[in-house]
């Protein structure tokens, strides 16, 4: 080896350009591999003790390894030793006669594209042309099959031929010329999936070099035109999207931008536009049918936008994917819309308010109505909180204390029978913060997040309060609710925690809740409940305004998706038949109107 191959050996950026010549494309300190489909930049270069700059591909598939002289090697199918002898021999250069400095190899120019061709590992699977608007060639992308599995090669012409490397940035996108005069453009990821569209008439566009470049393209194109993004079916595709997504929107003149989910088309793990076009094929599907069927899907694209969000929960609302999880007690239900998904719901009560009681009651609804929920609760014991179940389920108060049960053995085993699936299930489902480990805010956000990827639709956790806190309150507060919130968001789940008011307040309201201003301000719903002897007020029922007592206030603090903020609902608390709270109505003034 010369001088001047040692010195290329040494030159990171001679490994850098070779890399590129052959396809490679730099992100940051990651290169997507030019010797296979790489969405990951799997590879880097590093420089080894020898001082040699070396490029590493850390696909495990892949995995090439070498300097610059194994790239060229690699990438022009041609053996080492052959790389070697172009610039074998001595370079002598006399310092007294001549001051220039050594130059860098560039990349070898292919006089042919048949030249070129020959060069290419394997077999040349497919060509795919992109013609720029003058319909001159601006790189074609070789996909090459060997025994090491399937390449991308992008070629591009210069003077006196051709060379392996895409050309300078940014890149057109496949099929430029047929914008123009579109006016609905498909994005699909991929030459192939555009080829396929364009066989049946639809005009689709990609950008090259994979998923993780759509930002080296150039997109302008498609300024004003009405975009649909057909993604694969993978998080690359997704991420591919996403990113052609961002772009789109801050073009100019705005372009309206659409999406089909393959997940609504019966399409698998990482299949694309390509599989459900192969699929209709193997049916027996005719061409215009199968014509019929991809423009069905097309028209079935959900637009994206600032109103995207809307119009998808719209349609999830249609769907009944999108809905209020009923409580116990319909005026408080229809007042709060307190369990839509994403909601988090403070309940704060004084001691001896009944809010465990409460939440045993709707615990037991809700899966009477077959939802999945989880509460768990640091006060008590297990047995202790099934007992107060088997009371509301019997309706005999008395279940809980144990000189009745010592007296009346046969019937408490009579009753345990009677309700023993009932109260399985709800053991299922009630956990006691103990016997999981459960003491810190950090502890209970991560349960919770917990349930919601079990499929919990309601997470309860009685009462919040008694979480331990390892940072300053305001800080430690903000960031369990702010986790809770994100945990519900993102799976769509009603997450319920339970408080109290600050010590020596005798009715909670939401500006003297315990804990931190964090509760107050970043939860959807908060609902008080107050104990206190009976009262007596005009009541809104289902059979009118009626003069009623009640030993029970429950008051709407807060809601973000219903009118009931500021109402107050008239309870009774039966300690003598079950343990249970009934909702006797809406608490009004003389002149009927609610009462603040």
């Amino acid at each position: 080896m010369n001088p001047m191959q040692e010195a290329e050996r040494r030159s990171r950026d001679a490994l850098i350009r070779e890399l590129q010549a052959a396809g490679a494309v730099v992100k940051g300190t990651g290169i997507l591999c030019c010797f296979h489909k790489d969405h990951h930049a799997s590879g880097s270069v590093y420089q080894g003790r020898d001082g040699v700059w070396r490029f590493r591909c850390h696909d495990t598939e892949c995995a090439f390894h070498g300097d610059i002289f194994d790239v060229r090697a690699k990438a022009t199918n041609r053996p080492l030793a052959d790389v070697l002898k172009e610039g074998s021999g001595p370079r002598v250069t006399s310092p007294s006669t001549s001051t220039k400095r050594p130059t860098q190899s560039g990349p070898k120019v292919y006089p042919t594209m048949d030249a070129l061709r020959a060069a290419l590992p394997g077999r040349i699977a497919l060509e795919h042309y992109y013609p720029r608007e003058t319909s001159d060639i601006a790189m074609i992308v070789f996909r090459c099959e060997t025994a090491d599995g399937k390449s991308y090669r992008p070629v591009h012409p210069v003077n006196g031929g051709y060379v392996l490397g895409g050309p300078p940035k940014p890149w057109i996108l496949y099929h430029l010329p047929k914008i123009e005069t579109a006016d609905t453009i498909v994005v699909v990821e991929g030459e192939k999936c555009c080829d396929y569209l364009d066989r049946y008439g639809i005009t689709a566009v990609t950008s090259p070099f994979g998923a993780d470049s759509a930002k080296e393209a150039d997109w302008t194109p498609l300024a004003g035109k009405n975009c649909i993004l057909w993604r694969d079916n993978d998080l690359a595709g997704q991420k591919y999207m996403q990113q052609v997504q961002a772009i789109l929107e801050r073009l100019q003149p705005e372009c309206r931008i659409s999406w089909i989910d393959p997940a609504d088309l019966d399409l698998g793990e990482k299949q694309d536009v390509a599989d459900l076009i192969e699929q209709l094929q193997t049916l027996g599907k005719t061409e215009p049918e199968i014509t019929a069927e991809l423009h069905r899907v097309l028209s079935k694209a959900r637009p994206l936008g600032p109103l995207a969000g809307l119009r998808e929960r719209v349609e999830q609302i249609v769907r009944g994917e999108y809905r209020s999880i009923a409580l116990p007690w319909p005026n408080l239900t229809e007042l709060t819309e307190a369990l839509l998904p994403g909601n988090v719901v403070l309940l704060a009560g004084t001691v001896g308010a009944s809010k465990s009681f409460l939440l045993v009651q709707a615990i037991l609804y809700w899966l009477e109505h077959g939802e999945n929920v989880a509460a768990v609760a640091f006060e008590g014991d297990a047995q202790t909180h099934q007992n107060r179940a088997l009371a509301q389920l019997s309706g005999i108060a008395d279940v809980t204390k144990s000189a009745w049960i010592a007296e009346n053995a046969d019937l408490m085993r009579s009753l345990l029978d009677t309700h023993a699936a009932t109260l399985e299930r709800f053991a299922r489902h009630w956990f006691t913060g103990r016997s999981l480990g459960i003491e810190t805010l950090e502890d209970g956000a991560a349960w919770i997040e917990e349930q919601a990827q079990l499929g919990r639709r309601i997470v309860c956790v009685d009462p919040v309060t008694l979480l331990l806190r390892r940072n300053k309150p305001w800080i430690s507060d903000h960031a369990f609710v702010q986790s809770v919130k994100n945990t519900a968001e993102s799976y769509g789940i009603s997450v319920v925690l339970i408080s109290h008011p600050v010590k020596g307040t005798s009715e909670p309201t939401r500006e003297n809740l315990a804990g931190s201003a964090s509760y107050e301000r970043h939860t959807d719903v908060i609902v008080t409940l107050a104990n206190h002897p009976d009262k007596q007020s005009p009541v809104r029922t289902a059979c009118g305004t009626l003069d009623l007592s009640y030993n029970r206030t429950v008051r709407i603090e807060k809601t973000r998706n219903a009118p009931g903020t500021g109402y107050r609902l008239a309870f009774n608390f039966l300690a003598d038949k079950g343990l249970v709270l009934a909702e006797l109505g809406v608490i009004v003034k003389r002149s009927g109107v609610k009462e603040s």
